[in-house]
């Protein structure tokens, strides 16, 4: 660390923590500031006439009057033609603000008591304003505000309320009474969230002492530096408040009504987090979950929460960001555009959620940074219906449509079934289209007193090959559950420890014994009536939901008397695995 010595003007260097106590400068930078090269090239007279030279001299002058023999100045302490220095002191910034003596914050914007009140002018300054000037208010215990005449106009702590009204930043954090983790990664990102920066990228690495993280620092990479910064926020803190931001609600009204947008669930800039100053964490139990950066995106192990979709039977992505507005805890809505992956959707909301939204087991997401998988930018502009991108994303699917009799208890592959479309999908290889559900029946029927009678079961569906457009390399099978409940059991268990293409399912559903048939008649118990569950594929076209051409499934279940019962009902067949052998790729149709 490179030290101004208060006595004669000279340059002295410190490393580790062999560092005297020191007076530190926080100030807005100008034109004709001094740099350590002009101090350097001894022409006194050019770089003493420069009016960033006062401060200098006034900050060393503050210092030894109080006592202190060294001082720090970032205009000339620094050499700034040195990348390696540049990135090392703008990594150890925070820690030199919070290390030194006393903060001494000249305000050149800030007129003498005589001219305008303190509690006016004070919130007009543009120290304010500024990125770099956030951590110099919050990182050093004592600092002390001088106006433009460099007269001491108070203390932080005489000041601290009109500090807390100017910038949002509690008292607790200004007076060292609480420490910085206690915050949320939103609530700390809205503190800078109206400051700017003249440098793009300085608007991710004025913050890294804020976030206790460390950066190379990459000048012209503009806007990826702050992507950057949150990257290295989420591999040292499970906080998923980094993710509560919002798009600046003006952008919305170059978008028609029912426009559909995605984006990379990573902000933009400190802007988008301005309506998180009140998001509070809350309490769990530890950081037990997996957060972390991979090349898919950001890895992460949660629940997601499943909103019914009013006027259908689906439900829409939400990902509770463990934090809280005064009201309820908060969520964003995603959407699953592969497997196990998802992007944002609407990033002009947050989703306040209740109980009442249905929980998905924790397990092991992808939220993409980006959306990558059709080259589109993170948030288009101007802004598009995106509507049509995961169909994009989508090489084939099984669509399945059930009747109000039917639900689904549990789906597998869940990483590739999309509650929203109530479809399975394939983004890549054919051989992955391969799933299964287990549904459960209600239905009401009608006896002969005119009492109603309730039948309730389970039914197992298998389907593979729906990648195809040839119906003979299609095979499902649908199924009892209780009949067949053992061999079921048994087959779910070893294909649910992990993924299986359709050769390797088949295997497993031929090893188990599992049988092949194309209904099922349950027989409501006490009655003469029987239900007939049975499916119908499809071949159709949907671009919201795949870029080809699909089948879907569509399940009927009716009541029967026995004499009723339609003849060859229930198909048995055999599994037949050499069906794909003999044709390894299909043609695909787009449509």
């Amino acid at each position: 660390m490179r030290l101004i010595n208060t006595n004669d003007g000279q340059f002295e260097e410190f490393i580790g923590n062999d560092i005297p106590p020191y007076a530190i400068l926080s100030h807005t930078w100008e034109d004709g500031e001094v740099t350590l090269a002009d101090m350097r090239s001894g022409r006194y007279q050019m770089f003493r006439s420069k009016k960033g030279y006062k401060k200098i001299e006034m900050t060393c002058r503050m210092a030894k009057k109080d006592g202190y023999q060294y001082a720090w100045v970032d205009t000339c302490c620094i050499d700034k033609s040195s990348s390696a220095e540049l990135t090392e002191a703008i990594n150890s910034m925070y820690q030199w603000y919070q290390r030194s003596s006393v903060c001494y914050v000249f305000l050149s914007d800030l007129p003498p008591s005589r001219v305008a009140p303190l509690e006016v002018a004070l919130a007009r300054c543009r120290w304010f304003t500024r990125g770099w000037t956030l951590q110099e208010l919050i990182a050093p215990q004592n600092v002390i505000f001088f106006d433009r005449e460099w007269k001491d106009r108070g203390d932080k702590e005489t000041l601290i309320d009109h500090l807390v009204s100017i910038t949002g930043i509690n008292k607790g954090i200004l007076r060292h009474t609480q420490s910085l983790s206690s915050m949320s990664v939103a609530q700390k990102m809205s503190w800078a969230a109206s400051r700017t920066t003249t440098r793009i990228e300085d608007t991710a690495y004025c913050l890294l002492g804020l976030f206790n993280v460390n950066m190379t620092l990459l000048y012209g990479e503009g806007t990826k530096a702050f992507r950057r910064l949150q990257e290295e926020i989420i591999k040292y803190t499970a906080d998923f408040s980094i993710f509560a931001w919002k798009v600046p609600p003006e952008t919305k009204t170059k978008m028609h009504p029912g426009a559909r947008v995605y984006c990379g669930v990573l902000a933009e800039s400190p802007l988008y987090f301005t309506g998180s100053k009140t998001l509070i964490k809350l309490p769990r139990d530890g950081d037990w979950r997996d957060f972390s950066m991979t090349n898919s995106g950001v890895k992460i192990q949660c629940q997601v929460l499943a909103d019914p979709i009013p006027g259908k039977r689906a439900y829409s992505y939400v990902l509770p960001l463990n934090c809280s507005d005064i009201k309820r805890p908060i969520g964003i809505r995603l959407r699953k555009c592969g497997p196990d992956r998802f992007v944002r959707e609407n990033p002009w909301e947050f989703v306040e959620y209740e109980t009442i939204f249905w929980p998905n087991v924790p397990r092991v997401r992808y939220l993409l940074t980006e959306l990558a998988e059709v080259e589109a930018r993170v948030i288009p502009e101007p802004l598009t219906d995106m509507r049509h991108l995961i169909a994009q994303c989508r090489r084939h699917a099984l669509q399945i449509d059930y009747p109000l009799e039917m639900d689904i208890y549990d789906a597998w592959p869940w990483s590739r079934c999309d509650d929203e479309d109530r479809a399975f999908f394939v983004t890549g290889d054919g051989p992955w289209d391969s799933g299964s559900m287990r549904f459960t029946v209600k239905v009401d029927v009608t006896l002969p007193d005119e009492k109603k009678k309730t039948a309730e079961f389970e039914v197992m569906f298998y389907a593979l090959g729906w990648s195809s457009t040839d119906i003979n390399h299609l095979q499902c099978s649908l199924l009892e559950y209780q009949e067949h409940s053992a061999a079921l059991y048994a087959t779910q268990t070893q294909i649910g420890a992990w993924d299986h293409n359709r050769y390797q399912l088949m295997e497993v559903l031929i090893h188990h014994k599992v049988p092949r048939k194309s209904a099922v008649i349950y027989k409501v118990k006490e009655t003469d009536l029987f239900v007939l569950v049975s499916f119908t594929p499809v071949w159709i076209r949907n671009p919201h939901v795949c870029r080809n051409y699909f089948w879907k499934m569509e399940f009927t279940c009716k009541v029967y008397k026995e004499k009723d019962l339609p003849s060859g009902a229930v198909k048995h067949e055999q599994w037949k695995q050499d069906n794909w052998i003999k044709y390894p790729t299909w043609p695909l149709t787009t449509g």
